[in-house]
């Protein structure tokens, strides 16, 4: 390869850079003075948040870094590279193309460096970045015999180059690092993130291959690995090429973090043990943690002929897994409803089985539920207010006093089920209950039925909260002013009249300085006011 890139690259080189000074007439570079390795390793945590403006400062220090050529400092950022998330390496694969033109004389010394071979594997990596296809072929050449596993992420990107002759040069290279465990998981989290792009796709291919056909150990150090998309490939991947043994499926359906791993692999748990008839060993799975693997379990145990799953199931926490076990009761000619009648009854009843009963029981069930209006967990007490409301049994008399309830997930139940009955509610009470002194669910449950009231109740009240010491209650009520202006204003045909219109128009100067004039008029002009000056 060398001696191809000394024939064909090197005098494309030397024509685009004198190598033995720099042209004096290019402009002086724009890049940082000497970077410091903190500065360095803010700058890559700082993409690795998404923080996408940030990847050209990352750039620009990487290039000050090499252009400074400390070696300590050249090494000590090839392993943060290293470290790097693929995020970083994508974002960088880009902002370094626009950073190396305003480096131009720094430009010219790096291709020097790179003709005679002087560059460092940092140097090198981001030559394999640099706008000129023929710098960045040669850069990729260079990386190809370098036994530096920092050209590992360069040669990745490079193969899915938009430049035939820079992929065809870098793919060749990559081949024969992916038989091995400590380059191919580098090259697996990277390749994957990279499959989406027009030229990518071979690469996320050979990946998948190497999943399906290659070594088991490096199988193994994918499906432990740090990256969750390459963790999700090779879980995929081995499961349709029968890669995995009943043991691999339930340790991933039970402790992956990736949701579609952990379904995909109970899925796959259940579908081999009732092939080799062993169910009992994915009856933890009916303990999952997760919602969707414990409605699998059900349901495919259910299909071998065993419902007493689904039965413990009718109470589950979930809506999901309630539901599936409640299909499997019906098709087994079981009612679930006499099931939950029952469970209800008990002395201290599961949240999920009142939410149950408010999901297969009638009117006539209704007066099993208030009872549990004071259950000790929240979550009874929220299910308690969502099962009247689906009886259609909710009384706004006696769910308004819920309003205080010291759980956010209660109040907001109480909401919904109290928005139709809006107009009726205490108004004085509301608004006692929106003042600042309220905790923030209480304060927003009642601006929720506030904003339900009325067009003008609800105008009022935004009007009052635009400078509220809350700032998740500022935004509320100026989002919602903005909203009523955009969508609304213009189909209201009535306009306030009397006290209203009086309050209104008081509210409205008061406002100005929050919202600011213009918004303040064009509101004016909407319900018909004049300023207090000309009233």
């Amino acid at each position: 390869m060398t001696r191809g890139l000394v024939r064909k690259l090197l005098p494309r080189l030397r024509a685009r850079a004198d190598v033995r000074r720099v042209p004096a007439h290019l402009r002086d570079d724009r890049l940082p003075v000497r970077p410091t390795a903190q500065q360095l390793r803010d700058a890559t945590a700082a993409v690795e948040s998404r923080q996408g403006r940030d990847a050209d400062e990352l750039a620009a220090l990487l290039l000050a870094a090499d252009r400074d050529g400390d070696p300590r400092l050249v090494a000590g950022t090839g392993q943060l590279l290293l470290r790097a998330h693929p995020r970083v390496w994508l974002m960088l694969d880009v902002a370094a193309r626009r950073v190396w033109w305003r480096a131009p004389r720094w430009s010219a010394v790096a291709v020097r460096r790179l003709s005679l071979g002087e560059s460092s594997p940092l140097g090198l990596t981001l030559a394999a970045f640099h706008p000129d296809g023929h710098v960045r072929e040669a850069a990729v050449a260079r990386l190809a015999e370098l036994h530096d596993t920092l050209a590992v992420p360069a040669l990745t990107l490079r193969a899915c180059d938009w430049v035939p002759q820079v992929r065809d040069r870098a793919r060749p290279a990559l081949e024969h690092r992916l038989a091995e465990a400590s380059t191919a998981m580098p090259v697996a989290a990277l390749a994957l993130a990279l499959g989406e792009r027009r030229e990518g796709r071979w690469l996320a291919d050979r990946i998948e291959t190497v999943f399906r056909e290659g070594p088991v150990e490096l199988l193994t150090a994918a499906l432990a690995a740090p990256d969750r998309r390459t963790r999700r490939a090779a879980h995929l991947t081995a499961l349709a090429a029968g890669r995995l043994d009943l043991a691999q499926m339930l340790h991933a359906a039970e402790h992956d973090d990736d949701l579609p791993i952990r379904i995909r692999c109970a899925e796959a748990a259940v579908k081999t043990a009732v092939a080799a008839k062993t169910l009992g060993l994915v009856r933890p799975l009916l303990s999952s943690g997760t919602a969707a693997v414990r409605a699998e379990a059900v349901q495919l145990l259910a299909r071998e002929g065993d419902i007493a799953p689904a039965v413990a199931a009718l109470a589950d926490r979930s809506p999901t897994v309630r539901a599936v076990a409640q299909t499997v009761l019906r098709r087994a000619g079981s009612e679930p409803v006499e099931h939950y009648r029952r469970l209800v009854m008990t002395a201290l009843p599961e949240p999920g089985a009142i939410a149950g009963l408010g999901e297969t029981g009638t009117a006539d069930d209704a007066g099993l539920i208030p009872s549990w209006l004071d259950h000790p967990q929240p979550r009874g007490r929220a299910a308690a207010v969502r099962a009247l409301r689906h009886l259609g049994a909710a009384d706004p008399d006696t769910l308004s006093a819920m309003l205080t309830d010291p759980s956010g997930a209660v109040t907001r139940q109480v909401t919904i089920a109290l928005r139709p009955w809006a107009s009726r509610l205490d108004l004085a009470r509301l608004r006692e209950l929106l003042s600042a002194n309220n905790p923030h669910h209480i304060r927003t449950a009642a601006y929720r039925l506030l904003h339900e009231r009325d067009t003008w109740t609800r105008l009022l009240i935004d009007l009052e909260l635009v400078a509220d010491p809350s700032p998740w209650m500022r935004d509320l009520a100026r989002s919602d002013i903005a909203a009523w202006l955009t969508r609304e204003a213009a189909t209201t045909y009535s306009t306030p009249q009397g006290g209203t219109a009086d309050a209104l128009t008081r509210h409205l100067y008061d406002a100005e300085d929050a919202l600011g004039p213009d918004q303040v008029r064009l509101l004016r002009f909407h319900l018909g006011l004049k300023p207090p000056s000309t009233a």
